[in-house]
């Protein structure tokens, strides 16, 4: 991927298919990518340390239409892993869109209905992770998202949605 000089993604980024990501819904439409809120919900919310590899600014306070961004996370005290966001407007992510119905349907709504009703954009943390030995990360990426962006999770493979709770105690099955 090629970056421009505000760390946006220059040419086009398509979403994974559903099965190759944890993929979020949030009901902001903005593609903002800010790390110190994302560090900090990290930090402090799942004890883990979180940069950007592609800096991002937004000099005139526009944002992009699509963007990317690598995401170096780590445990504390561990080596950092890379994982790979992609984010669109959800008007371009139909099967992300369908793999969200599909799922609220599966556990019955439970107001995941409202949520999806509302979402603006998609999120989305591939799987598996770019680089690093932790296989945890691409879902620690995506719990941190979902409490910072307030949007829920599809997991990849399943026809299921959760949020920040299901998505910690992911983790803490995982063995965070």
């Amino acid at each position: 991927m090629e970056f421009d000089d505000n760390g946006w993604v220059s040419g086009r980024i398509e979403l994974l298919p559903a099965s190759h990501g944890w993929s979020l819904l949030s009901p902001e439409p903005e593609a903002r990518i800010e790390e110190h809120r994302w560090a900090h919900q990290a930090r402090v919310f799942f004890g883990a340390e979180l940069a950007l590899v592609q800096k991002k600014s937004y000099p005139s306070g526009a944002t992009p239409m699509v963007d990317a961004v690598e995401v170096d996370v780590a445990r504390a005290g561990g080596a950092p892993s890379r994982v790979l966001v992609l984010t669109v407007p959800l008007d371009r992510a139909p099967e992300v869109r369908a793999a969200a119905a599909a799922g609220v349907r599966a556990i019955g709504g439970r107001g995941f209905d409202a949520l999806l009703a509302r979402a603006r954009r998609a999120w989305q943390v591939r799987e598996p992770q770019v680089a690093g030995d932790d296989a945890r990360a691409p879902l620690t990426v995506a719990a941190i998202l979902a409490a910072v962006l307030l949007a829920p999770v599809v997991p990849p493979g399943e026809a299921t949605i959760f949020g920040v709770k299901g998505a910690r105690e992911r983790l803490s099955r995982a063995g965070l």
